[in-house]
């Protein structure tokens, strides 16, 4: 209604004007029309210049479709992608790109999705004038409405050869292990899983063997990582030349290799495979000039026997392989179902220890350290206990060696650490007696870079002095890596705490980083002391340690000193100090408060 009184308000405005007004109107509105006219057509030549250069400039390959589907048109990158010229394809059908890797259900789909959306894109493969098959990412458009019986149709594509191909490398890189170049952890899931398919349908019988490469942790702490890198590739090769070519090896974790044995005769038979790779690994490796010797712990399951699924296959083989770590080195087992109780056994322990801490359930015993010429309580040694709820007092031989895998062992090494501190202060003050708290420093402990600073805020929060406490590192943890053994060391020396290097002679050590060491004393470890009176060879090694202290200035203490004749014959020898349980076990700090009262009042 509006529009039309507009142009009823223009006509009569016209109605009012003179003849000669009129056609001077009428001339502009010419005038208008024309020069619009003009700039329309230059803008229509614009852009036909314009997709004409973009036609002939693009590196995507273009062609036009008539609606017989036949080209009658094609760019230059179509004939640098596809190999043709533009005179061996016009007038013929796309079908002549055809790869024969796609069926007529394919094309249909993209027939169909032209008719009913005028547009299809997607990845299929074609063919070169060379015959070469390659992968294309195609864009088709129609370029008239659906409705017109006269289609044309254009079509873009891309070859993507080069990203279909990192695509793969991507994914090759991510199943295999870029260091040795065998398949990692997440291929030998797939792998195994796909074997034991192949062995359920054929009856075959199918060995999974995992190996761990023992004290590899030392190797690179000690060596560097770089000739831990060598010893696994080399190892890896190894191990891929003891087996067949059906077999696989794969490195499933830092210092462990999986290999899948296909087709199994028998269960001896994979134990011959087992002594064969122990033996391979156990000839010496040459890593930049030096001479390396690796030990191995295997663990095998077999399937369908020992589990059907590939999880329980390599559960059932780890918990083989912890059992052989247990035994000793070089050693392989087969699985067993006791081996999964014991496992469960385990993790059950690695819960409850999460809890003990929160729910008090630590206790901290302790063991007096005697000197051998007067009998007197001259230091303690504070150790670590646990009062689980259900299963009563249990073993730190049991506990401490998980706590120490999984990392809990530095809260709970802190807790010991300040719980010790603490009562020593506490009767120090209460019997004026100058003791001195040996704690032990596990080896996560020790090596993680704040130690210094949590001792020294350890010191300052439970006020006992820097003399009175000695820190008891194995001669084994300070070889791990003697730098930072040294460093770390020489911290805690210049604040004034005391050193022990805690069961000498059991590990194995360096002379020459030992003397540079600033410790104060070395413990004659137990197995030593038990057969000092009947073992020649353990006399010599006690005589030995207790002059190489001497000769050093250290003070010497024997632990698990059990007899009279124990006693004297280190007294005899000029040892200082002795535990064990000759005097007094290991006894919680109520009891051994009365023992220093016992003492006091003797004196």
């Amino acid at each position: 209604m509006q529009v039309k009184q507009i142009v009823l308000s223009g006509i009569m405005e016209y109605s009012k004007s003179t003849k000669p007004q009129l056609i001077k109107e009428i001339q502009r509105l010419n005038d208008f029309i024309q020069s619009n006219r003009q700039k329309a057509d230059i803008l229509h030549k614009k852009l036909i210049a314009e997709a004409d250069a973009i036609f002939l400039n693009s590196v995507e390959g273009i062609f036009i479709t008539d609606s017989r589907k036949k080209i009658i048109r094609v760019n230059p990158g179509f004939c640098h992608i596809t190999g043709y010229t533009e005179e061996e394809v016009l007038g013929k059908t796309p079908s002549i790109f055809k790869s024969n890797r796609h069926d007529k259900k394919f094309y249909g789909q993209i027939y169909e999705s032209l008719e009913n959306n005028g547009s299809w894109q997607g990845e299929i493969w074609n063919r070169r004038k060379n015959g070469e098959i390659y992968p294309q990412w195609l864009s088709i458009i129609a370029l008239v409405d659906k409705n017109c019986a006269d289609k044309e149709f254009l079509a873009i594509f891309n070859d993507i050869t080069n990203l279909i191909n990192k695509n793969e490398n991507i994914q090759s890189n991510a199943q295999h292990d870029s260091l040795t170049g065998l398949p990692n952890r997440l291929l030998l899931h797939d792998r195994l899983e796909f074997t034991l398919n192949l062995a359920r349908r054929n009856k075959r019988v199918v060995a999974v063997l995992l190996l761990d490469i023992m004290r590899f942790k030392m190797i690179n702490d000690t060596l560097g990582y770089t000739a831990g890198d060598a010893l696994l590739q080399i190892l890896g090769s190894r191990l891929s030349s003891s087996i067949r070519d059906v077999d696989t090896v794969f490195r499933s974790g830092d210092d462990e290799f999986a290999i899948i044995l296909d087709d199994v005769s028998e269960p001896e038979a994979v134990s011959k495979v087992a002594k064969r790779i122990i033996e391979t690994c156990s000839l010496p490796f040459t890593i930049a000039n030096r001479e390396l010797y690796a030990t191995v712990s295997i663990g095998i399951s077999i399937f369908p026997s020992d589990a059907e699924g590939h999880e329980g296959l390599l559960k059932n083989a780890e918990d083989a392989m912890i059992r052989a770590k247990e035994l000793g080195i070089n050693n392989y087992q087969h699985y067993k179902p006791a081996m999964n109780n014991r496992a469960v056994e385990q993790l059950t322990l690695e819960n409850d220890i999460r809890k003990a801490l929160m729910k008090e359930e630590f206790i901290v015993y302790y063991q007096p350290q005697v000197d051998l010429k007067t009998n007197e309580i001259v230091g303690i040694e504070a150790l670590i206990r646990w009062k689980h709820p259900k299963l009563g007092m249990i073993s730190p031989g049991e506990f401490i060696p998980i706590a120490e895998e999984n990392g809990l062992i530095i809260p709970i090494g802190e807790w010991v650490l300040r719980t010790a501190c603490s009562q020593t202060e506490q009767w120090r003050k209460q019997y004026k007696k100058g003791l001195t708290i040996s704690v032990n420093l596990s080896a996560r402990q020790f090596l993680q870079q704040d130690i210094v600073n949590t001792v020294r805020t350890i010191l300052d929060e439970t006020g006992l002095a820097p003399k009175y406490l000695e820190l008891e590192i194995t001669e084994s943890l300070g070889m791990k890596n003697p730098e930072l053994t040294l460093r770390t060391l020489k911290e805690l020396k210049q604040m004034g705490i005391h050193i022990s290097i805690d069961d000498f002679g059991t590990g194995y050590s360096s002379l020459s980083y030992l003397k540079k060491f600033p410790i104060d004393t070395l413990k004659i470890d137990r197995s030593f002391v038990s057969d000092i009176k009947t073992d020649l060879n353990d006399t010599a090694i006690v005589l030995a340690i207790i002059a190489l202290a001497h000769s050093m200035h250290l003070k010497v203490i024997a632990e698990g000193v059990e007899t009279i004749e124990q006693a004297e014959f280190l007294s005899l020898h000029d040892c200082e100090e002795m535990q064990g349980y000759l005097f007094s076990p290991p006894i919680p700090a109520m009891e051994f408060a009365k023992l220093l009262e016992k003492q006091i009042q003797t004196q």
